[in-house]
């Protein structure tokens, strides 16, 4: 069954509202009419945009409206790019992309948090304990790899750099690094989740059905964005194109119940 955390906090639904439509402006009365369908309260609300103010992670326009600070969001491009992800995969040459990471210093868990989660985001595996590595198939190789992680947050003390000409049994051993039979299903399950609740949200009120959506579309959308994009050589592509296209449909219905309900709730 696919998992989807029902308890969010006030800065997962700001942070979920603005990520998903950049384009509006959000003031405090529509963030917390949101946190109350959220069933949050309104000094949840409050304090949490003024403490995520104050981190720069968001900032308060002279309108009085929450803008994003993408600087302070690292992961911020692989999650407002979703729908566009699977473009950034390209024909597999049988070569990879390796990050060698033994200077990173183990000690600092705060810099080591970080860069094991720019692995993560980037669909790295663990082949020892000093080397990542990845199928070599995503857009500008290894100086594109370069950039996301950096981008991502990684350690400056690893080097990535291209492998190729692995013998037949390493070959084998890497293709074992990622569970694709529990990827796929757990594509599968999402895209599932998606449907089930399409054909229950007749029978629901519009704040339960704008709740529900928030919570299950953010749990998918992080399905997506923490997918590897490995090459079909290693694991079907399909279910991860199904899996987008279903989930740009239920955003764009739940975005514009959202947007309704926060705009009535203005006018009342």
């Amino acid at each position: 069954m696919f998992q989807v955390d029902g308890r969010p906090t006030a800065a997962r639904v700001i942070l979920d509202l603005l990520t998903a439509s950049p384009e509006v402006e959000f003031g405090l009365d529509m963030l917390t009419l949101a946190g109350e369908i959220m069933g949050l309260t309104a000094a949840n609300m409050r304090v949490s945009a003024a403490r995520m103010c104050a981190e720069g992670r968001i900032t308060r326009t002279t309108r009085g409206s929450y803008t994003l600070q993408v600087e302070a969001l690292p992961a911020y491009t692989e999650v407002s790019s979703w729908r566009s992800r699977i473009e950034r995969m390209v024909q597999w040459d049988g070569t990879w992309t390796a990050v060698e990471h033994s200077r990173v210093k183990r000690s600092d868990r705060a810099v080591l948090r970080a860069h094991n989660n720019a692995l993560s985001l980037a669909g790295m595996a663990e082949w020892t304990p000093a080397v990542a590595l990845r199928p070599n198939n995503l857009d500008h190789g290894t100086d594109g790899l370069r950039a996301t992680l950096s981008r991502l947050g990684a350690a400056p003390e690893c080097h990535v750099y291209r492998i190729d000409e692995l013998s037949t049994e390493d070959v084998d051993a890497l293709h074992r690094l990622w569970d694709t039979a529990s990827r796929t299903r757990h594509l599968q399950e999402a895209s599932r989740a998606l449907a089930d609740a399409v054909r229950v949200s007749d029978d629901r009120a519009a704040a339960e059905n704008a709740r529900s959506s928030l919570l299950l579309g953010s749990a998918v959308i992080s399905t997506i964005v923490h997918d590897p994009l490995l090459p079909e050589e290693l694991a079907p592509v399909t279910p991860l194109v199904e899996l987008i296209e279903q989930m740009k449909e239920f955003q764009d219905h739940a975005l514009t119940l959202w947007l309704e309900l926060l705009d009535d709730g203005q006018r009342t």
